[in-house]
């Protein structure tokens, strides 16, 4: 079945058990969100959207993920008001999913702002979802970012959300995320070290 970018990802956040988006207005995946039974909680600005997906994220340990939309693209007004939330989550490991409206291939000459190159220095992982058939790859990426390792933000740049695609030639599969361990030898060091001492 042929849907947009939009609605895409909106099926794959309740895949995911996201009952809720925090944002700001001007985003244009947020009607397809609201479409799709995702609630929106509306907040004061860009900044905000951010701290209340963070808060979230933090209060649930990590294992429930906040989700965050914000105006960007080629007018950045949004993405540079919501960078400030964005380093926090990334400055104290809280992972959180940041969805922004992005600039078109091609049009980067229209703005002075390199949004791109501004969240990547605050996020643990940016996605520029260039194709529309790549949302679920860029979803999955996306998640296994978001449980695995440090924690820490991921945004997702959506240049164009009415895009459309083939959902059936790559559907949605959650992917689990890893933790790192630590390196056997060194856990019986420790562990001989702590039985040894008196």
């Amino acid at each position: 079945m042929t849907i947009d970018v939009a609605t895409g990802i909106a099926q794959i956040l309740k895949a995911e058990d996201v009952a809720w988006v925090s944002t700001f207005p001007v985003s244009k995946v947020n009607n397809a969100f609201g479409r799709e039974g995702l609630k929106l909680l509306m907040m004061r600005d860009d900044r905000y959207a951010v701290a209340v997906a963070d808060a979230y994220s933090r209060i649930n340990n990590g294992n429930k993920i906040g989700v965050c939309t914000f105006s960007g693209g080629i007018n950045a007004a949004g993405a540079q008001v919501a960078y400030s939330g964005i380093a926090q989550a990334y400055e104290d490991g809280s992972p959180v999913l940041c969805i922004v409206d992005a600039v078109p291939s091609g049009s980067t000459e229209n703005t002075r702002f390199d949004q791109n190159a501004s969240l990547e220095g605050v996020a643990k992982w940016y996605g520029y979802i260039d194709q529309p058939e790549r949302v679920p790859e860029f979803m999955r990426r996306a998640f296994t970012m978001l449980r695995s390792g440090r924690p820490g933000p991921v945004v997702l740049g959506i240049p164009n959300a009415s895009a459309t695609y083939d959902e059936t030639q790559d559907p949605y599969i959650s992917p689990k995320g890893w933790r790192s361990l630590p390196d056997p030898v060194d856990v019986k060091i420790a562990a001989d070290a702590l039985n040894s001492s008196n």
